[in-house]
């Protein structure tokens, strides 16, 4: 039987099964034996879009037509993605060869990258108790565009478990870089960010204060505000982001001004949350504005009656 006639028999969702069978070359050594075992045990790398009865259907496949599917579906380009995947692999491999080596920062960023464990806390243990010293190492980890990449060592989520060591290192270098970093594709762990910038404290708070101040508006300010969410219970950026929301060409961008009043429900001052109040009674407050001040007042009268 021709290779290409089982296609009938176990038809392949390409642009799936593509991704599949790069995941299979770079994480399991090209073996769907070890890709089936690390899916059954629910592993920290697995894809919930892999679905488990795909893998075996490419593995079966492979079995009965005695041809590696990844030679039929990977183009050139997906090719020269699994090679360089796998040498970044056989990068942090070759750390672990080298004996006393004089700075041991690569090893500890190693290991947090190839942990296993969805909470590496023994590798970030190590990390952080290097203070200072490994913060670039750590930044350079957080700006790495690879490591974003599930494909590559870590399944992604590298930059986030960098951003949490300088959350908890707590060094001011950091801010810049995490500030940038908000509001990319990586929209799921974005709270791990934000709680960083929490960490370091008062520098990140002056910085995204003057950030959220900007002019002219843009993506720095939503970002910056973003952020400040986190620090709404602190009375000079509640204080701050009100007075930004009675501009009323601020009220006009409706990403901002929604970020400004999550802000404002930290609000304490009596004369302040009437004056945000008032906001929400203008006539030329957008409705979907108005509504939020509306809930935050609801969350307020709730707290009241407590």
């Amino acid at each position: 039987m021709n290779p290409e006639d089982l296609f009938e028999d176990y038809p392949l969702r390409h642009e799936l099964d593509v991704e599949i069978l790069m995941h299979r070359e770079v994480h399991f050594g090209g073996n769907f034996k070890f890709m089936l075992d690390y899916y059954s045990s629910h592993g920290k790398g697995v894809k919930p879009e892999f679905e488990f009865d795909q893998i075996r259907n490419l593995a079966e496949f492979e079995q009965l037509s005695q041809k590696n599917p990844a030679a039929l579906l990977l183009s050139g380009p997906e090719a020269e993605k699994v090679a360089a995947a796998k040498e970044a692999y056989k990068t942090l491999r070759v750390l672990y060869e080298q004996k006393n080596p004089r700075n041991k920062h690569p090893l500890l960023i190693a290991n947090l990258i190839l942990s296993e464990e969805e909470d590496p806390v023994h590798e970030i243990t190590a990390i952080v108790n290097e203070k200072g010293a490994i913060v670039p190492s750590l930044l350079e980890l957080l700006k790495a565009e690879d490591f974003y990449d599930p494909l590559f060592p870590g399944y992604g989520q590298a930059p986030m478990l960098a951003a949490k060591c300088l959350g908890l290192i707590g060094d001011k270098r950091a801010i810049i870089s995490l500030f940038e970093a908000i509001g990319g594709e990586d929209f799921f762990n974005e709270d791990i960010i934000l709680q960083a910038l929490k960490l370091i404290g008062d520098p990140a708070k002056k910085f995204l204060l003057q950030v959220v101040r900007g002019r002219p508006l843009n993506f720095d300010n939503e970002r910056a505000a973003i952020a400040l969410i986190h620090f709404k219970d602190d009375p000079q950026v509640s204080s701050t982001c009100l007075k930004l929301l009675l501009d009323p060409n601020v009220r006009k961008d409706f990403a901002l001004s929604t970020y400004l009043a999550l802000i404002c429900e930290g609000l304490n001052d009596p004369e302040l949350r009437n004056t945000f109040l008032q906001i929400g009674a203008n006539p030329e407050t957008a409705s979907p504005l108005k509504r939020d001040i509306k809930a935050i007042a609801k969350t307020w009268e709730n707290e009241k009656n407590r």
